[in-house]
């Protein structure tokens, strides 16, 4: 058993990362599925007590994580940072500190989410970062 994993750890460890990057990608399509309500009840809110969403959320309003990722996470970003982030002029570009603790303080059904979607994508790109490390020095 031993040699055998010692002549296939090339081939096991490609395995193991192909299938945790597949958990991955479903967990976060999974919360991308569940946050979809909640962004839109979140932005509704937030339209109703401050009149207009900031303006990377605005531009990014109808993007989906399946056919435009990047534009995705600048749609969830103002609720994302917002949450996980001290307030900060950076990440919180066009909010006031008032918009900032609206959004901190709204419930936890809706919030949870995100919170979760955002753990889901550092743990994924730390596993990606990982196996590149390991890549390189390894083979």
């Amino acid at each position: 058993m031993k040699n055998y994993l010692i002549n296939n750890f090339e081939a096991i460890s490609m395995s193991l990362f192909i299938a945790l990057v597949i958990v991955m990608i479903i967990l976060i399509f999974m919360s991308y599925i569940i946050n979809e309500d909640n962004y839109k009840k979140t932005s509704h809110l937030y339209e109703k007590q401050f009149g207009n969403l900031p303006f990377t959320a605005r531009m990014a309003r109808n993007a989906s994580l399946i056919g435009s990722p990047g534009i995705y996470l600048a749609k969830v970003d103002f609720i994302m940072s917002s949450l996980l982030l001290p307030y900060n002029r950076v990440f919180n570009h066009g909010m006031s500190f008032d918009e900032y603790f609206f959004i901190r303080t709204l419930p936890s059904e809706l919030t949870t989410g995100f919170k979760v979607e955002a753990i889901l994508w550092v743990i994924e790109i730390i596993i990606l970062f990982c196996f590149i490390l390991l890549n390189v020095f390894f083979y």
